[in-house]
């Protein structure tokens, strides 16, 4: 009798491998084939001269539940973080349509779900949101040796939030009390004249803080009571290609988009405290389709300032390595 139960308990071990194996590679499948982060909040990517942690909605450490996006970058030159440390760079904040927003955070308010899918990509997952109903997708790549590629791809799953013709979606970056507040960009004034670099700097929060295209004239419904005041202030300047830049600590930040067909650049002079500007964005789909997915290519670029000459060359080099692919969009 012994020696059966002792068989039986031999034969039940490789059984129960098997079934916990099968469980491990279900489980993989489920979530995309990456690397799950079995409850964590954040991921950590290091590349090239890069040290960045992304981030879902939820609290670690010092840093704040809501805050998703690039909780914290670094560089080797440079040893502080880029963003302030409670908050977080290319943080998903609103959904917005013209109407006074009753949820005003509401992307940061969902929760999201974070993959590490390889050495250098990192995947955020929001399913879609309670009010508006968008559904958004953001796969990070950091790359050597000072860029995080980005796609983002949002859809609409209904479209009685989106009452006035467009959807419209904003980011903020939190920044870590540069000596320069401002943002650079080619441009000019809505009086016309040359183009030349422009550096906007907001005195007020909610005031001029928003930087159309030169060609973008829509005209976009705002109700008298709508609340993300960032996104209806307009400055008298128009940026005339995709890309901005900011200063910190003799760091260069470079925001570039794929296109210019519905990003718009904003900005505050406190939006992460005091002496911490926020440098943001907008993305602005016009009569949006439920079901029709959107989205655009963004890169960052974090190095050492050589000169606004060497900004430009590095926008030029990105967009020009997108033709080359086929991949520009826009």
């Amino acid at each position: 009798m012994i020696a059966r139960r002792m068989e039986d308990e031999t034969m039940r071990i490789p059984v129960l491998m098997i079934v916990l194996l099968l469980g491990l590679a279900v489980s993989r499948c489920a979530f995309g084939g990456g690397e799950r982060t079995n409850g964590a909040t954040h991921v950590r990517v290091a590349a090239g001269d890069l040290d960045a942690v992304f981030v879902d909605n939820d609290a670690f450490g010092d840093h704040r539940a809501g805050y998703n996006g690039i909780a914290s970058l670094k560089h080797v030159k440079e040893p502080r973080t880029l963003f302030v440390p409670q908050y977080a760079g290319f943080n998903l904040e609103h959904v917005f349509g013209g109407d006074e927003l009753a949820d005003l955070f509401e992307p940061r308010k969902h929760p999201m779900t974070i993959e590490k899918r390889s050495d250098s990509t990192v995947v955020l997952h929001q399913s879609p949101t309670p009010l508006s109903a968008v559904e958004s997708t953001t796969t990070f790549r950091v790359r050597e040796p000072h860029y995080i590629d980005i796609e983002f791809d949002c859809v609409a799953h209904r479209l009685g939030f989106f009452r006035h013709g467009y959807l419209g979606l904003f980011w903020a970056s939190y920044i870590n009390e540069p000596e320069d507040r401002s943002i650079h960009f080619l441009g000019r004034d809505e009086a016309g004249g040359e183009l030349g670099w422009i550096a906007a700097f907001s005195e007020t929060h909610g005031v001029k803080s928003t930087h159309r295209h030169i060609e973008d004239r829509k005209d976009l419904f705002f109700a008298d009571n709508f609340n993300a005041t960032l996104a209806n202030h307009f400055s008298e300047y128009r940026y005339a290609e995709p890309f901005y830049y900011g200063r910190f600590n003799g760091m260069v930040f470079i925001y570039m988009w794929d296109r210019s067909e519905g990003i718009r650049f904003s900005q505050s002079p406190t939006g992460g405290g005091n002496k911490n500007p926020a440098w943001d964005f907008q993305f602005i789909v016009p009569e949006p389709v439920a079901g029709t997915h959107y989205g655009f290519r963004s890169c960052l670029v974090y190095k050492p300032f050589v000169s606004t000459d060497d900004v430009l060359a590095e926008y030029r080099r990105w967009k020009g390595s997108l033709s080359k692919k086929g991949e520009e969009k826009g």
